[in-house]
């Protein structure tokens, strides 16, 4: 009760000042190590990266997983973290500041098939506080607009070994322009929802499908290497 006073008397707090407060809770659990997420797969990120690997985080968000990979490919590895959000970004942008090795590229665009504009909608919580968790792109005009971007037009020069996909329903699109990556690295993909279509593409590569019990989310493993 006293949890959800706070929350609906912070979403009549200016923007700035809930920016603020956000960015000092975030900076404390980083100092505590207790920045993360409950989810199995983020423990599991051990067994996939080594120091000196790439992954890549669609849809970081704050970086939660964005901490993880870099905290596993150490200083000598790169982690890319996409977040079209501004807020969310400018968030994202502050914790990494506060991460142990300078090894991240934020890039404030959402990963897609192909290079536009799209609308963006954010919904917001019966406290009032807007749900950027539930941020997803819209083709419908919004008010806000982000800049998308395949991942496979980046062209990255390391040898990515984890890619995370957290897209609010564009998960699909955002394998398409990852084809040739996934082609051609072969990483180990944790996607949050898997469509028919990603079930079907995946397939194709080769990757097996996998559910942790408990997890809302799925693991597609590539054939052995």
């Amino acid at each position: 009760m006293l949890w959800t006073f706070a929350k609906r008397t912070a979403a009549h707090l200016p923007h700035d000042w809930q920016q603020a407060l956000k960015r000092r809770h975030f900076q404390r659990e980083i100092q505590r190590d207790a920045f993360r997420t409950n989810e199995p797969e983020w423990e599991r990120c051990a067994q996939w990266l080594s120091p000196g690997d790439w992954a890549i985080d669609v849809g970081a968000n704050i970086g939660h997983y964005t901490k993880r990979f870099s905290d596993l490919v150490g200083a000598a590895g790169r982690v890319l973290a996409f977040e079209p959000v501004p807020a969310t970004f400018e968030l994202l942008a502050a914790n990494a500041a506060q991460f142990a090795h300078a090894n991240v590229t934020l890039l404030n665009l959402a990963a897609s098939d192909e290079s536009r504009l799209l609308g963006i909608s954010i919904p917001q919580f019966d406290t009032g506080l807007k749900n950027y968790y539930g941020a997803a792109l819209t083709e419908q005009a919004t008010g806000l607009q982000v800049m998308t971007c395949p991942i496979d037009a980046l062209g990255l020069p390391g040898r990515v070994r984890v890619v995370k996909v957290d897209a609010e329903g564009h998960d699909a699109v955002v394998l398409r322009g990852a084809r040739q990556l996934l082609a051609r690295e072969r990483p180990v993909v944790v996607i949050e929802t898997a469509a028919p279509e990603v079930d079907d593409m995946m397939r194709e590569l080769g990757y097996v499908r996998e559910v942790i019990p408990g997890s809302s989310n799925v693991i597609f493993r590539p054939p052995a290497r």
